[in-house]
């Protein structure tokens, strides 16, 4: 049984209708399909409404909801229309109700209502022929005045509760402008605060990027001069690091080429002009590939860095590879050793002019050959290649003279630099020397959001010359023969 919790549900009407339903499919129809159940309820007018709830209603609503209350079943759907129709066609609903409530079935159910002895006695006369109408209409006209001053006091009550509500929304209307400037008022201070605080942390942040390149700039500074002071302590006991005597007196004198530039000012400078680790590792992994296909390398023998500086180049190769750093600056060679990595303080020219025959897999050097003179570059690549085993390769990288800023400003920023070299010169002197398999990897071109915002021919050219790659490397190998 359903447990009656909504008192829009009729749940006696309900129960009847699930117990009929079943009780039809219990007694032989099983092989007909249920109906479909549907327990919405029945129209909520179709039900007895109490005298003053019925008379509250209008039109079709109040058609429906009469049958039940004043004859006590449901209309049917002809007397329903014509109710309607009475209703809608000028009858006043007290006699509609009256003519329901005094009908044969009205005075059986015996309904209990008010106020229906006039309405009863309009219909009683309407009833009359001929002259029921005219007593009907002479008795409406004997009403016109009171109805009329009926129709006047509703109006004028409700004309004061119109101008009492309007008055109600001006006050309501001034009270929320009100609240409205007070609002705006609020956020404009607060944004006004907010400003302030925005532009508050802007100064702070600028004073705190101030203040870490005040501090990275004093340690850079501190760098230097620890580095110095280095020097100063090594100098009285400084042994100077050279060939054995029988290997010198072997080496042609352009290779016993030593630099009188402090070590400190070559830290320094390179402190300030080379760029962070970070940023040197990041554009010398663009090599790591290359090494792969170096069988030399993967069978033992070593890579040897020439100028090997702070060792960035060793560090980021693969720990099976066998690596030496090479490096005429005794703090950069410390500055290896620091990090586990084999590094030797010694002219890389001399070094080499001691190393036996097919002895090493490559030899790279960044940023090494501009330091040298045609003669030591020369030599360089004579050493190269009888010290390489067969297969073994060259990484040569230097400026890039095409790019004419390059050219003609970043490179002299270093005063040992001695001359651009040109790709297509290193490239044949490469190739005259023996080497197989010479490229040139044209590398770090200005970022695009610096260069010529226009698509024409003179732009692509002008891009190309100022804002083209800025270095380029040689890269080759010994003939395996």
């Amino acid at each position: 049984m359903l447990i009656p919790n909504n008192p829009d549900l009729d749940f006696q009407e309900l129960n009847r209708r699930i117990e009929a339903e079943v009780e039809r499919y219990r007694l032989g129809n099983s092989e007909r399909a249920l109906p479909v159940f549907n327990p919405s309820p029945a129209e909520r007018y179709d039900r007895p409404y109490g005298w003053m709830q019925l008379i509250q209603l209008e039109d079709e609503a109040l058609a429906r909801a009469a049958y039940p209350t004043l004859i006590g079943r449901k209309a049917e759907n002809a007397e329903l229309q014509s109710t309607l129709h009475k209703l809608r066609s000028g009858w006043d609903k007290f006699e509609v109700l009256a003519e329901l409530r005094y009908s044969p079935e009205g005075n059986a159910h015996n309904a209990d209502v008010q106020g229906l002895r006039r309405a009863r006695l309009k219909n009683t006369i309407r009833r009359i022929p001929v002259v029921g109408k005219l007593i009907l209409s002479a008795y409406g006209l004997m009403l016109t005045e009171a109805r009329n001053r009926h129709y006047i006091a509703r109006l004028d009550l409700l004309t004061r509760q119109i101008k009492q509500h309007n008055g109600e929304m001006l006050s309501n209307k001034d009270q929320f402008q009100t609240h409205l400037q007070e609002l705006n008022t609020y956020l404009q201070d607060h944004q006004k605060v907010l400003q302030e605080h925005h532009e508050e942390q802007k100064h702070q942040a600028e004073q705190f990027a101030r203040l870490e390149a005040e501090l990275k700039q004093s340690r850079t500074v501190q760098q230097e001069l620890r580095a110095r002071l280095q020097q100063l302590e090594r100098q009285p006991r400084q042994v100077a690091v050279a060939a054995p005597q029988e290997t010198a007196a072997a080496v042609p004198a352009v290779l016993q080429h030593q630099s009188n530039i402090p070590d400190s000012f070559y830290l320094a400078f390179e402190n300030r002009f080379r760029g962070d680790a970070e940023t040197i590792r990041g554009r010398q992994s663009y090599y790591l590939p290359i090494l792969d296909a170096i069988v030399p390398l993967n069978h033992g023998l070593p890579l040897v860095d020439i100028g090997c500086g702070r060792g960035e180049w060793l560090q980021m190769l693969p720990e099976h590879y066998s690596r030496i750093g090479v490096d005429l600056n005794s703090m950069n060679v410390e500055a290896c050793h620091e990090q586990g990595l084999s590094a030797v303080q010694q002219d890389a020219l001399l070094w080499l002019a001691q190393q036996p025959e097919n002895s090493l897999a490559a030899v790279t050097a960044f940023h090494v050959i501009e330091h040298l003179t045609f003669e030591q570059f020369n030599t360089l690549l004579d050493e190269c290649q009888r010290v390489l085993a067969p297969g073994g390769v060259i990484i040569f990288e230097t400026p890039n003279p095409e790019n004419l800023v390059s050219a003609a400003t970043h490179f002299y920023t270093d005063p040992t630099h001695l001359h651009p070299l040109p790709p297509a010169f290193t490239e044949f002197l490469v190739e005259f020397k023996g080497f197989e398999q010479v490229q040139i990897h044209r590398l770090n071109p200005i970022p695009r959001e610096y260069a010529l915002n226009e698509d024409s021919e003179v732009a692509r050219r002008c891009d190309a010359l100022f804002y083209g790659p800025q270095d380029y490397a040689v890269v080759a190998s010994k003939s395996l023969t």
